[in-house]
């Protein structure tokens, strides 16, 4: 099990590796839906780097019922 940078949950997980043996591995948060891979920065991988403006509390998670709609695709 992993840390989630942004809920900073202990759940998250491996959900696949790079062909390359160990050049990445992505990592999904079964709580926030979060996914990130290894090689990102650390801004994007250190919970305590993460930025703050886009920290999750796990509690609200739940509670974000509201999708925002898909606006109508522009053909041209």
């Amino acid at each position: 099990m992993h840390t989630c940078p942004r809920c900073e949950s202990k759940k998250a997980e491996v959900v696949t590796k790079s062909p390359v043996e160990g050049a990445w591995e992505v990592y999904q948060c079964p709580v926030c839906l979060f996914t990130w891979r290894s090689s990102e920065p650390e801004t994007i991988t250190d919970p305590k780097k993460y930025n703050k403006a886009f920290k999750v509390d796990p509690a609200d998670v739940p509670r974000a019922t509201k999708v925002p709609a898909v606006p109508e695709r522009i053909v041209k």
